[in-house]
């Protein structure tokens, strides 16, 4: 079977095939990659926490927030170009598909370039901007930190767009170069951050030769199993490209770049109330996320099915997976919370010894807890309106909760009430997200679904 037949097959199996073992199937490598990327993500916090240094700690979560950002430039490039490949690949035009996925890596290649040599030469001020001035030791730690993590920027750009390339065009093989990449870097963590005594600049090394590892094995997987092949020679950087991938990418961008901004800014509140409050809210976020992860790499096996079947103009199929996809998630996010609320000191400390972050991060976690299980409809709703190309509504729905209502909870509540207030802004800006996300998902859904094309 050729390349060709390999893609027309797979076409066939989302447009036609039952959607319950599918969306499974299509969610399984994404879910994967999700628990990977979570483990991946507190790896650096939990062996640097080992070290008992509180401001080393703190830069991991500082330092964090700017990978956030990196981050989110490359879902933006990889989700817009991947959005557009995956409808264009419903519509069996290859052509268009191939362009956009050279367009999609050498943008980010180009971005990555400027961004490292800007990072590298405005080291010191990234790190005040982060936070990190609230001590000297802080300072420090997140300097050491910042200098190496500056040149994982290229690869983590690129990393990014080839990985939701594969993804959004239904592709499994997405997890293994995501999977490679990450598992190297948790190897090296403890050898570079424990064995010899590198501290955090070990733990941005590791992350450095995991990201370049990525890269290379995820530029292989496009060559083979019915994978749309990245030859840069077909790039086209024109206006139309560019436009595609800006627009399909935004809601994500936002979502993660106001994730970025926020947390910047919860950061130098929570620096208020010293480097402990600052290292709690890095490791309660660092678990809360546990229960997200899954949610959301079970949604984003619903990405492909919905972008695919709506360039066939199959609407009744997204309904069917939507639905299922929303039944699926909100009976794990209760599962998921019930056993991290009666676990949640056993995992605190897991990260710290210290009592003082101990019992904050505690209460922080608890104050998520109370409307976690019902954000599974905000994670799909954001999801299923940007891959049927309603790319307004989408950014609208994915910046509420960091952006629209965190930030400003984040600025108010605390001068109000305090510690407590900083403890439940986040939980008060999920509770309005999710009100916003029913009201404009539900008209969408009667709007842009109404019957089978």
């Amino acid at each position: 079977m050729n390349n060709d037949e390999k893609k027309e097959k797979r076409i066939k199996q989302i447009t036609e095939g039952n959607i319950y073992p599918l969306l499974v199937k299509m969610a399984i490598p994404s879910m994967i990659g999700m628990i990977v990327n979570t483990v991946y993500s507190m790896t650096d916090t939990y062996f640097v926490g080992k070290m008992n240094n509180t401001s080393y700690t703190a830069s991991v979560g500082l330092v964090f927030s700017f990978i956030s950002v990196v981050q989110a430039v490359g879902f933006w490039f990889g989700y817009g170009s991947g959005n557009y490949m995956s409808r264009r690949l419903g519509q069996k035009d290859y052509k268009s598909a191939e362009e956009m996925a050279a367009t999609g890596v050498l943008l980010a290649i180009i971005t990555g370039t400027v961004a490292f040599a800007a990072g590298f030469i405005f080291l010191k001020p990234l790190a005040v901007l982060l936070g990190a001035d609230v001590s000297e030791e802080l300072m420090s730690a997140t300097v050491k930190y910042l200098r190496i993590t500056v040149a994982t920027i290229p690869f983590m750009l690129v990393s990014n767009v080839l990985y939701n390339q594969l993804r959004l065009s239904g592709s499994s093989d997405c997890m293994y170069g995501l999977m490679a990449g990450m598992a190297l870097n948790m190897l090296l963590d403890p050898v570079f951050i424990l064995v010899l005594k590198m501290g955090v600049e070990g733990a941005a090394l590791a992350s450095l030769i995991g990201q370049v590892t990525g890269v290379l094995v995820l530029f292989a997987l496009t060559r083979k199993g019915g994978n749309i092949k990245v030859n840069l020679r077909k790039s086209k950087l024109d206006i139309e490209h560019l436009k595609e991938i800006m627009a399909g990418g935004a809601p994500n961008f936002c979502r993660q770049g106001i994730s970025s901004i926020s947390s910047v800014l919860l950061n130098q509140v929570a620096g208020h109330y010293g480097e402990s409050a600052i290292a709690a809210f890095t490791i309660a976020l660092r678990i809360s996320y546990i229960g997200y992860a899954l949610v959301i790499g079970f949604g984003q096996g619903f990405q492909p099915i919905c972008a695919l079947n709506y360039g066939a103009k199959k609407f009744e199929r997204i309904k069917k997976a939507f639905i299922y996809a929303l039944i699926t998630v909100s009976i794990f996010l209760v599962v998921s919370v019930g056993l991290m609320y009666f676990n949640s000191e056993f995992l605190v400390l897991k990260f710290t010894d210290k009592v003082d972050v101990k019992n904050l991060a505690v209460s922080i976690l608890h104050a998520q807890f109370v409307i976690m299980p019902f954000m599974g409809y905000y994670i799909l709703c954001g999801m299923f309106l940007q891959n049927i190309g309603k790319f307004g509504k989408a950014t609208l729905v994915t910046i509420a909760e960091n952006g629209m209502f965190l930030i400003p909870s984040v600025l108010i509540m605390p001068r109000l009430f305090g510690l407590t207030g900083l403890i439940w802004c986040k939980s008060t800006a999920s509770l309005c997200a999710l009100l916003l996300s029913f009201i404009v998902g539900i008209s969408a859904w009667k709007k842009y679904l109404k019957a089978d094309g």
